[in-house]
């Protein structure tokens, strides 16, 4: 699994046409082959903060899809950020659930790699 994470300060004043705009590659994107989830979100006190999320279940699946010609659009919004973004691609390679959180509160030991 592959999580791409774009944060960035939005244009002064026109921040309701970059996340129009987050949201309208969102729409498309989530579509795709083996994209799991994701959306566009507004940081909590920090309103002119944007951040996109994508989820991939492979990484063959985002890089197809970074290499498209519709990934020019989220490259062409990332241009009219007020300071420069940062995009972050985040591989995961173990994923853990409730019975994890359930064996550390029962004062198990965790097996960390």
């Amino acid at each position: 699994m592959v999580i791409a994470v774009l944060e960035m300060t939005m244009p002064r004043g026109h921040e309701s046409d970059t996340l129009r705009a987050l949201r309208a590659f969102w729409d498309s994107t989530c579509a795709l082959p083996g994209c799991r989830g994701g959306g566009v979100f507004q940081e909590v006190g920090s309103p002119g903060t944007a951040l996109y999320v994508e989820i991939w279940h492979e990484a063959a699946q985002l890089e197809a899809h970074v290499r498209s010609r519709a990934y020019e659009q989220l490259l062409a919004i990332m241009e009219t950020a007020a300071a420069p973004p940062e995009l972050r691609f985040n591989f995961v390679a173990e994923t853990r659930g409730l019975a994890w959180v359930e064996q550390l509160r029962l004062g198990g030991k965790s097996e960390t790699r």
